[in-house]
């Protein structure tokens, strides 16, 4: 299918075998620091999820479907500290459609994004995530 035909379906395309490559190369071009990152963790694999709200920061609308990917890894901030986080990438035919929430006030959010711990005050052993 013509790549501008696929930006209009609502299906999530088929199963994103090369998930951590694309992964890995959107955390490359949109991280502060991304040669910083350590102890990246998949905590759920690629799962096929349909849209239950209308989620137009992002451009997906109900029932659209989706892959969703939860990870988690530690990274310097803008200030040179470690921060170690968990974040929500949502996929479809092989793109990125989003990467955590735009809007903060969205259900879904994780109260702790607002105001992650450092990864020095906690452990950043793969075990322990």
């Amino acid at each position: 299918m013509e790549p501008y035909k696929k930006a209009f379906n609502t299906d999530s395309g088929p199963y994103p075998e090369n998930y951590l490559e694309i992964i890995n190369g959107y955390l490359e071009k949109n991280l502060e620091n991304p040669e910083s990152i350590k102890d990246f963790k998949v905590i759920k694999l690629p799962e096929k999820r349909v849209i239950e709200h209308e989620q137009e920061s992002i451009s997906l609308s109900k029932g659209h479907e989706i892959w969703e990917v939860f990870i988690t890894f530690a990274a310097k901030n803008r200030k040179g500290q470690y921060v170690k986080d968990f974040h929500v990438v949502w996929m479809r035919n092989d793109r990125i459609m989003a990467y955590d929430y735009n809007k903060p006030d969205l259900g879904y959010r994780y109260e702790h994004r607002s105001d992650p711990t450092p990864a020095s005050q906690e452990s950043t052993d793969e075990n322990d995530l």
